[in-house]
């Protein structure tokens, strides 16, 4: 069996080198404990953002085909708007024949 402070011809030293290894090893432990907790914290930051990033994305998307819905709407809108007005031109440029040959008959 190994010496201990009660057969060791110092003890005050060997208790003091035995509590020196208990301190540092409990110093060890606290060290290792707290890189593992800021790890874990840095995991849950990362894990956070990319969750926030996701949603977001999401939501982007989400606007992005609303968007399109309006433009296509739009779109069509005009297109209609375009065909209303050449059928106003139309009625426009018949309407002055009719007036022209009514002048001209006069």
């Amino acid at each position: 069996m190994g010496m201990t402070i009660f057969d060791s011809k110092n003890p005050a030293g060997r208790a003091g080198l035995e509590l020196g290894l208990l301190t540092a090893g409990i110093v060890t432990s606290l060290a290792n404990a707290h890189a593992a907790g800021l790890q874990a914290a840095e995991e849950r930051k990362e894990r956070r953002a990319a969750y926030v990033y996701a949603c977001e994305l999401a939501e982007a998307r989400g606007r992005a085909d609303e968007l399109g819905r309006v433009a296509i709407r739009a779109v069509r809108h005009v297109a209609s708007l375009e065909a209303e007005v050449r059928r106003l031109r139309v009625a426009l440029e018949q309407r002055q024949a009719h007036i022209n040959r009514l002048r001209s008959a006069a």
